[in-house]
């Protein structure tokens, strides 16, 4: 028996396990920081409309007379809290390849601080999205009667603010089939790959 050929054999075995487990590694992270890099291309989207969305209300607040100034100033403040917030979910997800870390475990906690990110923003449509009709009447009623006071002081002004609330309150649905159809496919993915890892 030549035991210096079966050490060069079970060497060469063991640098070829070795390699494919490498490699195998390897698919994992790239498959991994796809899917991760599909749902964060996705998430900063949704933070830079809330900009293209907040930056021209500010600006409005500049030449507004009036109570107006106040309530664009405020709807500003609450866009820019809430983008605050989803920014720092998005901060916690990790998006670089690291072989010394447990991959299934980043998976999971990156799809925690997802799910966070779109819960948050669930709770926000939820207030909202059915107070936009209502602030939208407020502000055109400012813009004409310039102080909070004439406006509240209007005949019926209440009641066309709650019609406008009620009218509001479907677009949550509406909101939220776009988000599934944005966030559903990617989600599903990655949790098939969590599951696949702990096979």
């Amino acid at each position: 028996m030549d035991l210096e050929q079966e050490w060069k054999n079970l060497s060469v075995e063991f640098n070829s396990e070795v390699d494919k487990t490498t490699i195998a590694n390897i698919t994992i992270d790239e498959q991994s920081h796809s899917l991760l890099q599909d749902l964060l291309f996705k998430l900063k989207w949704k933070l830079r409309w809330i900009r293209i969305i907040d930056v021209p209300i500010l600006i409005m607040a500049f030449f507004a007379k009036g109570d107006l100034k106040y309530l664009l100033v405020l709807s500003f403040i609450t866009y820019e809290i809430f983008r605050a917030m989803g920014i720092n979910d998005l901060n916690k997800i990790k998006t670089s390849v690291d072989y010394n870390t447990n991959t299934k475990q980043v998976l999971i906690d990156n799809l925690a601080a997802i799910k966070r990110m779109l819960r948050g923003e669930t709770i926000y449509g939820y207030i909202f999205i059915p107070l936009a009709g209502p602030t939208g009447l407020l502000a055109y009623r400012l813009y004409v009667h310039q102080t909070f006071e004439k406006v509240f002081n209007l005949p019926h002004f209440f009641l066309h603010a709650a019609s406008l609330l009620l009218i509001g309150i479907p677009l949550i649905y509406v909101a939220k089939k776009m988000n599934d159809s944005i966030f559903s496919a990617p989600l599903k993915n990655l949790n098939e790959k969590i599951k696949s890892l702990m096979d």
